[in-house]
């Protein structure tokens, strides 16, 4: 039995050891905010966190849960630097050796090292804060596993490929963690305990709030495929308002749904002009690079937060038609949720880069079943690292790659953009073919299935 599982655990191994590795090896500026919030709750409590206007990075922009996240962040560093000391005392009382020069060292590196005299927080905390989205990323690594039949290769395109450890590793982003807890939502449906998916995926909305886009086919596809009786599916909802209340409550004086309608909304999505794009390599950078403009800016005569609002909508009908004609497709889901993930951050506007990550990771889940596309996921997924690694150019030392993107007003970004929106298309229709989904009587005059030999 443990023979059978061997791979599974040594790749899983190599990827958390490889990923610890890096996790000093980049500080993004995102980072130093977390970690100002998470400190500032540890020490003073999250009672009057949103009133504080002293910050040395940013104001907070992020839900009670996800900050509440980060002030366990710093108890856990404190709790491990201790632990890390009271090792380091006992070994060398056992021993009688004065000083274990590596452990010793390990201990000051992670307790009191600093990365330089301007960054006020400690190594060892910064390096904390990365943890979760690296378990998350080794957790979505083992659902990719048994989602492919418990083939190993499928989990290590994942867990080795360039987006998955820039982003955990060295951005320390929590995209991961959201997506797993979403991801855990949908393996949940058509099982016994499928009345605790919205439970999950409220939490996913928690920690990041750009989870709001699964929501709409994340209900239909509880109702139309969860196991538990409809009266059960419909209480079901009320546990993530239950959750929110008691993570919100401690945060305010006031009616946690009142603070979330008139201060969250306003501190989490109006914190800055909404524009068209935001460094993300997608349909509209095309036309922009990286030119900032507003989302009432028109195309073809609308604006195009009107237009992200109706490729939403066609998204989300196209997945809910597709799942209707296709119940015996097992891999249906996956497909549905590249489709609506993908196709929002590629045409909807006021994306950032890394809301491209869902996309990618549910791509590579839609292809399990037809290997033959792997080869545009994996185009797909460089184009994204690149697109991570644009304006944050860390690490420094690629400067002829920071050289050719930046050269004649980011023109190689547009052709990324541009390769970037061929590609979903491409990928689109290979999951979508436009003829199978169209009703019976059209569909027998531009599809014809495959004789059988």
């Amino acid at each position: 039995m443990f023979k059978k599982f061997l791979p599974i655990i040594i790749l899983l191994s190599a990827a958390l050891v490889f990923r610890l590795w890096l996790t000093d090896k980049g500080w993004h500026v995102d980072l130093f905010s977390n970690a100002g919030w998470g400190e500032w709750i540890y020490e003073h409590g999250p009672g009057k966190f949103y009133d504080n206007v002293y910050w040395t990075y940013s104001w907070p922009t992020q839900p009670p849960l996800i900050n509440s996240v980060y002030a366990y962040n710093k108890n856990l560093y404190i709790n491990i630097l201790g632990r890390l000391a009271w090792i380091d005392f006992q070994i060398k009382k056992i021993t009688h050796v004065r000083e274990v020069i590596w452990l010793s060292n390990f201990v000051t590196w992670f307790g009191y090292g600093k990365i330089n005299t301007e960054i006020p927080f400690q190594i060892g905390y910064l390096v904390t804060m990365k943890l979760f989205p690296i378990m998350a990323d080794i957790f979505i690594g083992l659902i990719i596993y048994f989602v492919s039949g418990k083939k190993w290769q499928w989990a290590s395109i994942y867990l080795f490929s360039p987006f998955t450890w820039y982003l955990s590793a060295m951005w320390g982003q929590y995209d991961q963690v959201s997506f797993l807890i979403a991801l855990a939502g949908f393996v949940l449906v058509g099982r016994k305990s499928d009345f605790l998916a919205p439970l999950l995926w409220g939490i996913a909305v928690m920690i990041k709030p750009t989870a709001l886009i699964l929501l709409p086919f994340a209900v239909y596809w509880l109702i139309r495929r969860g196991k538990s009786p409809v009266i059960i599916k419909l209480l079901s909802f009320i546990l993530p308002l239950i959750f929110f209340w008691i993570t919100t409550a401690p945060y305010t004086n006031k009616n946690p749904l009142v603070f979330a309608r008139y201060d969250l909304i306003r501190i989490i999505f109006e914190k800055s002009e909404p524009r068209v794009t935001v460094n993300a390599f997608n349909f509209w950078r095309i036309f922009l690079g990286d030119q900032a403009e507003n989302q009432q800016m028109k195309f073809l005569f609308i604006p195009t937060y009107i237009w992200s609002w109706i490729v939403f909508g066609v998204l989300n009908l196209m997945a809910g038609y597709k799942c209707e004609k296709e119940t015996k497709n097992k891999y249906v889901l996956w497909e549905s949720l590249f489709l609506i993930t993908g196709g929002s951050w590629m045409f909807m506007a006021g994306m950032l880069e890394r809301y491209y990550f869902p996309g990618i990771v549910f791509a590579l889940l839609a292809v399990i079943n037809k290997p033959k596309l792997v080869k545009w996921w994996w185009v797909i997924s460089i184009i994204f690292f690149i697109n991570l690694y644009y304006h944050w150019w860390v690490p420094e030392f690629f400067g002829i790659p920071k050289n050719i993107l930046s050269w004649q007003n980011s023109l190689v970004t547009r052709i990324l953009a541009l390769a970037n929106t061929a590609v979903f298309v491409i990928l689109a229709v290979s999951l979508y073919p436009p003829a199978k989904l169209m009703p019976g009587n059209f569909q027998k005059l531009f599809y014809r299935p495959a004789e059988k030999p």
